[in-house]
């Protein structure tokens, strides 16, 4: 076995062993501000973070997996120095807007005490380090398993509703965030779907 997936291997261990462990809510998050809310549906502002994500080429169901185990192998060690990086949540998945192309982003937030500096490089090629700006987000909240059909209903619900929205209009693809380990039961799971918006430009009498 490569010492590449030696580490991957290992790392996914150790994260199963810290949900087993440790409160899930005690993984860090990325801090944000509701500043609305529309029915269901909060209107959110993030300040600027860093991500780790990674392109992954293939179908809504299967792209997850794989980037996972990249991201997971760099901040357990698969990078320039070694260097272990505290896991967090959710994992994203947005759809490249290349088209014709059936890829996606997936994402990791790095935790909030780096700055971009302070993380190694991935040895990873197709692992990529971001700073996100800071930015408003519509997002919807949901139980429930990781299907395709269950991402699909709740993202034709959050654009409905921003659809009705006066003051908020839509930018970039949909993401889709998952909260919790795979052994946790479907109905147990929390996940999110939610775009990026802008607030409308008012028109003066």
């Amino acid at each position: 076995m490569s010492a590449s997936k030696s580490i991957c291997s290992a790392a996914i261990l150790t994260v199963a062993s810290f949900f087993l462990t440790e409160d899930i809510a005690a993984i860090e998050r990325p801090s944000y501000e509701v500043i609305e809310e529309i029915g269901d549906i909060e209107i959110r502002k993030y300040e600027s973070h860093i991500v780790a994500q990674t392109l992954v080429q293939g179908s809504f169901e299967k792209v997850g997996n794989a980037g996972f185990r990249r991201l997971a192998g760099y901040i357990f060690g698969d990078n320039q120095d070694g260097q272990k990086i505290a896991m967090t949540a959710p994992v994203s998945l947005r759809k490249d807007v290349r088209p014709a192309v059936d890829q996606y982003w997936v994402s990791f937030s790095m935790p909030s005490e780096y700055v971009l500096n302070d993380l190694a490089k991935p040895l990873d090629s197709r692992i990529e380090l971001v700073i996100v700006a800071s930015k408003h987000v519509a997002a919807l909240r949901y139980k429930g398993n990781w299907s395709e059909k269950k991402f699909r209903e709740h993202e034709s619900a959050l654009l409905a509703n921003l659809n009705k929205a006066v003051d908020w209009e839509m930018h970039g693809s949909v993401l889709w965030a998952r909260y919790n380990p795979p052994f946790i039961p479907g109905f147990m799971r929390t996940n999110e779907v939610a775009i990026e918006v802008v607030r409308r430009a008012k028109i003066s009498d």
